[in-house]
């Protein structure tokens, strides 16, 4: 016991080396307390080493902020603190209303950090999310991190009470009347509020540690992801630097010649192909509606598919393809003057980037016809609703070909390639596009009316978009099938298969989505075919919800053959088609229903599927959100065929205008559980496997 005189910057105590053995009092100068994360200043009357265990090492810095005296006593236990406060008499009250200081800094201090915890977990959560869009714009290869789908947001320790914060920090706020009026009163009461303040210290210092694991587990946990992210920053300050004036990062020089050369086609295309652009380049108005103007776009486009035509075929055997030869099949890039200095940056490291749907349900132009010529699917109908063995049919009878021709074309990879690029791709690509009469197929800066990272369409976009419907329209994708095994007695059960579509993104700046197919040939159990600019410059999340509403309406029709509209025979196409056909007569229907369909049917020239299409995006997107914008036939016939999912069933379970109806779907699947748990009971009692297909049609009930 006795005095101890510091130097600015001397170390009374170092965390981790010392033990405690003493507590002090702090006569004249300041202490800082410190650790890796945080620090406080303790002002004259402060008792230092509060927070800390007898015995233990310390687990603060304590380190004199300038010069300071400090009184020390032996603390071998909580009670040596009652013992200094009382050998203390005269100045019991400072020490009181110290400690409280202290308390409350330290409050502040536990705050700060939770606070700065939580930003650095935002931070992480916030550079994964852009991750994938990041690394296209700056060309960077994409990583997986599963660490970070396992990390966790800070949370406060249970110890930690608001009301307690607010209490210290009131005591602080009325520090001078209670030095006056109330800590003078007896040395028992000041005792009393340094040993309450002791443990309020003591609590925040625990979780203020905790608090500390965290931060450190969370840095060690990420510390890959975030070195990643530090590179993938700097060369985006480096791409900035170079938009505003700087060195160009990515320098791409005389493409069209690049993609022609690697093409290989003869030299009468290739200077046909580049007169052609030259003279699109160098017209001002190469949109307009002029014959001229028309004639060109055409021309452009009959050169554009044999190039790529061409260029696709050699690079089957190329496995280093030249970044301009892959920007020409991403995004019909054929010249950077045509495309501007900004985009051919952009769109190089995008090519760059670009990595493929691990699921291979999302993928470009050049994918599919991959897909196509190595024989893994089959072609895409044409214009007139014709599969690749019905045209070779016809072609058959007409003459065109024989039928050893035929049999040869069946599987030839070429004749495959041929027709999907003549049908699917010169098709889709002018209905993607959007503006089908000044449609042209090479990538111009004059169609760029959004940032392209923006409206570029990744896989994990396209994905989301999926998730997103699917949380409201869960079976969207759904569709019936038979299962049979008579040997563990099940003849007959029919469950539904969830098959995701396909999502092509063609290589232009468009503004549409489209159906192209619900099914392949006549295999309902076949993924549907839809397609989608790379570069789509509308709301996406709206045309993706109007896709899907294509795919159930249509996806109806097939499954009910001639009678998708015959009412008799109850389904989401007839229902609706009636509902249409005959609402002037629906006393369901008020005036104002009545005129809006009136309305809505004049608007999509009486085509039942556009009104239908147009309500399912307002059941998605407004419904489910508690936003009513349908009447309640169209409610009715809507969430009777398109269901929602089990979450926002029970979120609007109270909702009046649905009530019923969800009383009325859990009747129904309660119905179509009890067989299926009358299988899996019997299956279970006599110690037979329950197949994939009965537990997994249970578990979609459920949902």
């Amino acid at each position: 016991m006795g005095l101890v005189k510091l130097e600015k910057g001397q170390i009374l105590h170092k965390a981790g080396s010392d033990t405690v053995d003493s507590i002090e009092v702090i006569v004249k100068g300041s202490i800082v307390i410190s650790n890796e994360y945080t620090s406080i200043t303790m002002e004259v009357g402060s008792i230092i080493g509060v927070p800390e265990t007898p015995g233990n090492p310390y687990i603060y810095n304590c380190e004199a902020k300038e010069e300071t005296t400090v009184y020390t006593y032996p603390y071998n236990s909580e009670s040596d603190i009652p013992l200094v406060i009382k050998s203390n008499p005269k100045i019991a009250p400072i020490l009181a209303s110290q400690m409280i200081d202290g308390a409350a800094k330290c409050c502040a201090a536990y705050e700060k950090e939770f606070e700065e915890a939580q930003a650095e977990y935002d931070k992480i959560i916030s550079d994964y999310e852009n991750y994938p869009d990041l690394c296209i714009k700056v060309g960077e290869t994409h990583k997986d991190f599963p660490e970070i789908n396992e990390i966790i947001a800070p949370e406060k320790s249970p110890e930690i009470n608001d009301w307690s914060f607010d209490f210290i920090r009131s005591l602080k706020a009325n520090d001078a009347a209670l030095k006056k009026g109330f800590y003078a009163l007896g040395m028992d009461i000041c005792v009393g509020m340094i040993m309450s303040g002791y443990t309020y210290i003591h609590q925040i210092s625990s979780a203020s540690q905790l608090l500390m694991e965290y931060r450190k587990a969370l840095k060690q946990k990420t510390s890959g992801f975030t070195t990643t992210m530090k590179v993938i920053y700097a060369r985006l300050n480096d791409l900035e630097n170079s938009e505003a004036g700087g060195e160009s990062v990515v320098t791409v020089v005389n493409a069209l010649s690049t993609i022609l050369l690697y093409s290989e086609v003869s030299p009468e295309v290739a200077t046909k192909f580049e007169n052609e652009l030259s003279e699109f380049k160098s017209n001002n108005n190469r949109y307009d509606s002029s014959d001229e103007a028309r004639a060109l776009r055409r021309n452009i486009s009959s050169s554009f598919y044999n190039v790529y035509t061409s260029a696709f075929l050699k690079s089957l055997t190329d496995t280093n393809i030249p970044m301009e030869v892959r920007m020409f099949f991403m995004f019909g890039f054929v010249d950077e003057e045509l495309a501007g200095d900004k985009n051919t940056t952009t769109l190089y490291n995008m090519a760059k980037a670009y990595t493929p749907d691990p699921e291979g349900k999302v993928l470009t132009i050049y994918e599919w016809l991959l897909k196509i010529y190595n024989l893994k699917v089959d072609p895409s109908k044409n214009e007139f609703d014709q599969d690749y063995p019905s045209y070779l049919r016809e072609q058959k009878v007409s003459g065109s070909i024989s039928e050893a021709q035929m049999d040869l074309m069946m599987n030839d990879p070429i004749s495959r390639l041929t027709f999907e690029i003549k049908n699917l791709f010169s098709l889709g690509n002018r209905m993607t596009f959007g503006r089908i009469s000044s449609f042209v197929p090479v990538f111009d800066s004059q169609n760029v009316l959004r940032p392209l990272d923006m409206s570029y369409q990744t896989y994990a976009k396209v994905h989301g978009y999926y998730d997103m419907i699917k949380s409201v329209d869960y079976g969207v994708f759904c569709r019936s099938a038979l299962y049979s095994n008579v040997d563990i007695g099940v003849p007959q059960l029919h469950y539904s298969d969830d098959i995701d579509p396909y999502m092509i993104l063609f290589p232009n700046v468009g503004s549409r989505g489209s159906l192209w197919q619900e099914i392949e040939g006549k295999n309902r159990r076949t993924p549907a075919r839809m397609i989608i600019s790379i570069f789509n410059t509308e709301n996406t999340e709206e045309c993706m919800i109007k896709l899907f509403g294509e795919f159930r309406w249509e996806m109806c029709k097939t499954e009910q053959g001639v009678h998708w509209n015959d009412v008799t025979d109850p389904s989401l196409t007839s229902m609706y088609c009636d509902y249409l056909q005959f609402y002037k007569k629906n006393p369901a229907l008020s005036s104002d229903n009545k005129e809006k369909l009136r309305t809505d049917l004049k608007k999509y020239n009486n085509n039942y599927k556009n009104v239908f299409i147009a309500d399912y995006l307002a059941y998605v997107k407004f419904e489910a959100a508690s936003s009513p914008r349908l009447n309640k036939i169209a409610r009715e016939i809507l969430f009777t065929f398109c269901p929602f999912a089990k979450e926002l069933r029970e979120k609007i379970a109270d909702n009046p205008q649905y009530t019923e109806l969800i009383n009325h779907y859990n009747t129904r699947i309660a119905n179509q559980q009890k067989p299926l748990s009358n299988i899996i009971l019997r299956l279970q009692k006599e110690d037979i496997p329950i197949p994939e297909v009965i537990s997994n049609q249970y578990n979609f009930l459920k949902k």
